[in-house]
């Protein structure tokens, strides 16, 4: 099996937002609940992801869903 040796532990993804929800996200970032963006886009994915786990719970069996 092949190892990818410069393998990143992180992807860069671009998407779009409308305005309010990104004005939530600054204030989020503003207030101190999270360190900056990244850190709340990745803490709501993971919720998501966790939140519909059961709905391809087959699909993924034997693998296990790790978020560092």
């Amino acid at each position: 099996m092949e190892v990818m040796k410069n393998s990143k532990r992180t992807q860069i993804v671009s998407f779009h937002i409308p305005n309010a929800l990104l004005d939530a996200l600054d204030q989020l970032v503003q207030i101190g609940v999270f360190n900056n963006r990244s850190e709340a886009i990745r803490t709501a994915l993971s919720r998501l992801v966790l939140e519909y786990a059961s709905a391809f719970k087959d699909r993924r069996r034997g693998m296990m869903i790790s978020f560092g």
